[in-house]
């Protein structure tokens, strides 16, 4: 990946910095040895494109409304997708410290973007544990705004389902951090965890907490 393509996904017009992201992870996906030796310039890049970008955020009038247009939303989208294959193709050229600090802006953005930040937690709690149990802490907060979210009385059907599906999302995420070593040195995720096991969701943690142990039973039967 050369010093041109690192200009297009500086680009100022949206729909070149999100064709050139498409185009990385592709790359990645594809040919990797291109993106390997060439990280360490472009991963500044690509985490600075994962953050809201206040400037591309605007009022559209709905009559006696306004609703609000996240012109950067597809692009943040795109990033975080290639953070996830980035994951599963060079896990060993990135900083997971780095890499988990920039994670958690995805734990609080759109609702797609979350999902997908709930399955990179997955992925890193089964191959980077020791890092991830060491960035606990800025995850905790997130990860409990999203599993108490409550929708307004008036939802709509979808709003209440997308809402229970992050809600599981999230618990997914939280129930594979909890089999790591070491959680215990993290007082805050050790005091949501005691709230989650005791509080209205338990119910839900703990169906969840099954779910993951027979997936790991039907693993290991295979092996």
């Amino acid at each position: 990946i050369n010093a041109e393509y690192g200009e297009l996904l500086q680009d100022k017009e949206v729909l070149v910095r999100r064709a050139a992201l498409l185009m990385f992870n592709h790359a990645i996906h594809n040919k990797p040895p291109l993106i390997r030796d060439n990280l360490d310039q472009t991963l500044p890049v690509l985490y600075d494109l994962t953050k809201v970008k206040t400037e591309l955020i605007r009022d559209v009038d709905l009559g006696p409304f306004k609703h609000k247009v996240d012109d950067g939303l597809e692009i943040r989208k795109a990033a975080f997708e290639c953070m996830y294959t980035l994951l599963e193709v060079c896990l060993d050229r990135l900083n997971i410290h780095i890499f988990i600090s920039h994670l958690v802006d995805g734990l609080k953005d759109h609702y797609d973007i979350k999902m997908l930040s709930h399955l990179m937690l997955v992925r890193l709690a089964h191959t980077s544990g020791p890092a991830l149990t060491e960035g606990l802490d800025i995850l905790v907060e997130p990860l409990r705004t999203t599993v108490t979210t409550k929708v307004k009385d008036n939802a709509v059907k979808q709003e209440l389902e997308r809402n229970e599906e992050l809600i599981r999302s999230a618990l997914r995420a939280i129930v594979a951090i909890s089999k790591l070593e070491n959680t215990d040195r993290c007082l805050s995720f050790m005091s949501f965890l005691n709230q989650l096991t005791k509080g209205p969701l338990a119910e839900k943690f703990e169906a969840i907490r099954a779910e993951s142990e027979a997936l790991m039973t039907d693993d290991s039967s295979l092996d």
